[in-house]
């Protein structure tokens, strides 16, 4: 029989999370890109949206950080003083096995696309004056197989023709060039 894990939200003081010796660097420039944006809204917030995991520790109260170090370097730098986590309450060789399935999990928990944001994306695509190559990932080359290989009359039509993951890609790209425009 498994062992039975408690698992939980909690909010706990920075003070008590023991992070591990690496910190943020400059070779990760995408996290240290949206630090800053992510630090001002927990400022403006005062509490944060994703739970980083944490672990017992030896010390009786503290807590092993095993996931979200950019979250609590945010949460720093805004000098907030607590933070919300996912508390593991077992030791951190047990909870790293726990950390497995969640990542597993993770990946069944994408955003879910909304059928309007289908619609104007394949609208998009299906429209020959659309800016294609504007598009993160679409070239020229990929812009031509895009043009050739329309219509696309649904999702499903279009991950046929142009594959399942590049197309996935090619919609979040679309999404966030569409919010900055």
């Amino acid at each position: 029989m498994p062992k039975k894990i408690e698992s939980g939200p909690g909010k706990i003081f920075l003070s008590q999370i023991i992070t591990p010796d690496i910190g943020l660097d400059n070779s990760d420039k995408k996290i240290l890109s949206k630090l800053s944006e992510v630090s001002d809204s927990l400022k403006n917030w005062k509490f944060n949206l994703a739970f980083p995991i944490v672990c017992l520790s030896d010390d009786e109260d503290k807590f092993i950080l095993l996931t979200g170090l950019p979250i609590y370097e945010a949460a720093k730098k805004a000098e907030l003083e607590q933070i919300w986590v996912s508390l593991i309450s077992e030791k951190q060789s047990e909870a790293e096995k726990v950390i497995e399935q969640l990542t597993l999990q993770s990946k069944l928990n994408d955003k879910v696309i909304g059928s309007q944001d289908i619609k104007d994306f394949l609208n998009f695509l299906n429209n020959a004056k659309s800016p294609l190559t504007k598009i993160r990932g679409i070239g020229d080359k990929y812009a031509k197989k895009i043009k050739e290989n329309g219509p696309y009359q649904s999702q499903e039509v279009m991950q046929k023709k142009l594959g399942q993951k590049l197309s996935m890609n090619w919609f979040n790209a679309y999404r966030e060039w569409k919010a900055k425009s």
